[in-house]
Order: C-alpha cells, then structure tokens, then sequence
C-alpha cells in the first residue's frame, strides 16, 4: 500500500493522465489535489476523486525507472 506522501508526489502524473493538454500548476509542498491550480477550461478539470484513485494507483505500481 502506496503512503500519503507517495500518492501526493503522483497528483501531477495522475492529472497529465486523466487530463492530457490541459493547463495547470502545482505548488509544492503537495497537499495532494488541492495543491493543483487549475488554468483551462473547469469541465476539464478531473475530479478530486478520479485524480487520488488515479495517483495511488501510480504510487502502488510506479513504472519503470528505466523507460
């Protein structure tokens, strides 16, 4: 099981995923979701539950390093 801080370092990589070409930001330190601003269109933006489950998955099975 993936921890808080790994499934918080995925929020950028879940949202490139779940929203490909879209614009926004994320501010570190991570607070997970809501440390994304978002800067294109709202019915873009993926909902905070679709982007956790997406980044835990990612934090549980990162890909290969060497890809």
């Amino acid at each position: 099981m993936a921890t808080e801080a790994e499934i918080n370092s995925q929020i950028g990589n879940a949202t490139r995923e779940l929203a490909p070409g879209t614009t926004w930001e994320y501010h570190m330190p991570g607070d997970g979701y809501y440390c994304l601003e978002w800067m294109d269109d709202p019915k873009l933006q993926p909902t905070e539950a679709d982007t956790m489950a997406k980044a835990t998955e990612l934090a549980e099975n990162p890909p290969d390093p060497l890809l």
